[in-house]
């Protein structure tokens, strides 16, 4: 299934962000073997812009240069962990000697390989995730590479495929924008990973969450599900009925690169016919 036949919604569902619930301090006696754990649990809503650094999963916050500068903030988040995605912007915690980094020195070009680093990366956010310190990923503008490498750890941790996961972290954070060869990348990603293409994936990652609310004594809200005139889940060629969700056009905007200045292709939503 080529790029074109993802679907991204563009009109998130608005809820009330709930606490997710942290790493359990006894072992898990299900004899699944796959990585996905509670830590993957989380209620998502649209975020409020003006708060950053967005908090995507527990202990896994998505920012920008600021966020990466603004002790409080980092202090506020028990963030001890920061990915910092470009060439060129400093470490500024780095010799204070309580804060650990990786460097990812990649631009927001269409030449660049992100996905060369989506292992070390990947693992880097994993250590500090299950050590329960908080990790911050940040590029410069916190809409491309930043967020392209945060997509990679949700499919990769949580069995999402590229479709679901990009949704999920737009749901927190509604101006992501990565380079259309990023997206490209992430694709592949998927496919290396043999990750489920329907949407069977984030529906499994839902009931999981719902599970872990019931179990905390939480009240669940009915949620009402969107009429439907085909079967979504079970499609192998793109649908362009009304009844769903809108289509991702990888020419649906242009973007400039905050590193070079060039333009090219952004990855973004497009607007469904008749609207």
């Amino acid at each position: 299934m080529g790029l074109r036949s993802l679907r991204i919604s563009a009109t998130p569902i608005h809820r009330p962000h709930r606490s997710c619930d942290s790493l359990s301090s006894t072992a898990n006696s299900s004899t699944d073997s796959s990585d996905t754990d509670d830590r993957c649990d989380s209620s998502l809503g649209l975020e409020d812009d003006r708060e950053f650094p967005v908090e995507i999963l527990p202990y896994l916050f998505l920012g920008n240069a600021v966020n990466s500068e603004d002790s409080q903030a980092l202090a506020r988040h028990n963030i001890q962990y920061i990915l910092n995605v470009t060439p060129d912007l400093p470490n500024v915690f780095e010799d204070q000697g309580n804060m650990k980094y990786m460097q990812i020195p990649i631009t927001d070009h269409y030449s660049q390989d992100l996905a060369i680093h989506f292992p070390k990366a990947i693992d880097f956010i994993e250590e500090a995730r299950s050590r329960q310190k908080g990790v911050l990923v940040h590029c410069l503008a916190g809409i491309s590479r930043s967020v392209t490498i945060t997509v990679a750890y949700l499919m990769r941790k949580c069995s999402l495929n590229l479709n679901d996961a990009f949704n999920l972290v737009r749901s927190r954070k509604s101006n992501i924008a990565p380079n259309f060869h990023f997206m490209k990348q992430l694709h592949d990603f998927e496919r290396d990973l043999k990750l489920n293409i329907s949407s069977q994936s984030i529906q499994l990652f839902k009931e999981k969450m719902r599970q872990e609310q019931i179990s905390h004594g939480e009240k669940i809200e009915k949620q009402q599900k969107p009429k439907s005139c085909c079967k979504y889940c079970n499609l192998t060629t793109d649908c362009k009925c009304q009844q769903h969700i809108d289509f991702l056009s990888p020419l649906s905007h242009i973007g400039v690169s905050p590193d070079s200045g060039i333009e090219f292709d952004r990855w973004g939503s497009s607007t469904p016919a008749g609207e």
